[in-house]
């Protein structure tokens, strides 16, 4: 079977061409650091929060902050909230406990840079989170789900000798007890992509008793070596294992004109999650590695 490309992908998307608004955001309380990567804003008590990622222009140094969510295009920092030495958050309700996760790194002993893990967290609240697992070193984008058996729905990405540059797995389990880090090895691969070509999970929503709506990003390397970042879709029917195919909501283009982290980011947006409240469907996204913006689009996962 031949797998398409983030090239093709994008071409198909840019055949239907959709005018939306899109909103870049203002971060109060962390002048002199860029935020981007964010979650989608999210309801714990009065406030409507978010979590992202918080760094200096030149530097990868990077926390996971909390911001009260102003309902448009202001976020105020919660300073009350904990701070996390992690990057690209993401958060989800499981056993109406929260679990955040995000991305350790540290310096790889093999003096090749840095390497990477996800952490997961849990809590009866944001202020008491708890640490819960990690991954296995060299994956990032793991997600979770709850499912109506109260099973647990486990998005993994491995990269190297089993995922190539970065590929979906999918495995369920019975409760977060299950939880180890080398479970998180064990998932079934989804065919989506050509070899050159990522993909990773950044959200899931249960949308009936079958299926799963998943908010992906895909992307590529071009000749030049700058990177090409999108965001996508697609539907995983989880008592079948059958999927539809990635298909392409967003682009850097689609999102208003801003700064960048570094040139080769330019062309980059990661998909934080989406904030459907039956009227609206909004698109939070970081972009360029230094920002974050918001775009109003047709809820992907409405037939």
């Amino acid at each position: 079977m031949s797998l398409p490309a983030t090239t093709a992908l994008y071409r198909d998307y840019c055949q239907h061409p959709q005018s939306a608004a899109s909103t870049k955001l203002t971060f109060s309380g962390v002048a002199g650091y860029d935020v981007y990567n964010p979650t989608a804003p999210f309801r714990e008590g009065e406030r409507w929060l978010m979590a992202a990622r918080v760094e200096r222009r030149d530097s990868e140094a990077s926390h996971i902050r909390f911001f009260h969510w102003q309902g448009h295009a202001e976020a105020m920092l919660a300073d009350d909230l904990p701070v996390f030495d992690l990057q690209d958050p993401f958060i989800c309700r499981i056993d109406n406990d929260w679990v955040l996760g995000g991305v350790e790194t540290a310096p790889d002993p093999d003096g090749k840079g840095l390497r990477w893990r996800t952490q997961l967290w849990q809590g009866k609240s944001i202020a008491a989170l708890r640490p819960l697992t990690v991954g296995p070193w060299g994956m990032k984008d793991i997600r979770l789900l709850q499912l109506p058996d109260k099973r647990l729905l486990i998005f993994t990405r491995p990269q190297g000798e089993i995922g190539g540059r970065g590929k979906i797995g999918w495995l369920i389990i019975n409760s977060l007890s299950e939880l180890a880090t080398p479970l998180f090895l064990q998932g079934t691969l989804l065919a989506q992509l050509e070899s050159e070509s990522w993909c990773g999970v950044n959200e899931a929503w249960l949308l009936d008793e079958q299926w799963v709506g998943v908010l992906a990003h895909v992307a590529c390397f071009d000749a030049q070596g700058d990177r090409h970042y999108y965001a996508a879709t697609f539907r995983l029917n989880f008592l079948t294992g059958k999927q539809t195919p990635l298909r392409i909501i967003c682009s850097r283009a689609d999102l208003l004109s801003g700064e960048s982290k570094r040139e080769d980011l330019r062309d980059v947006i990661f998909p934080g999650g989406l904030y459907r409240d039956g009227k609206r469907c909004l698109l939070f996204c970081g972009a360029s590695d230094c920002e974050v913006h918001w775009r109003e689009i047709p809820d992907p996962f409405l037939r």
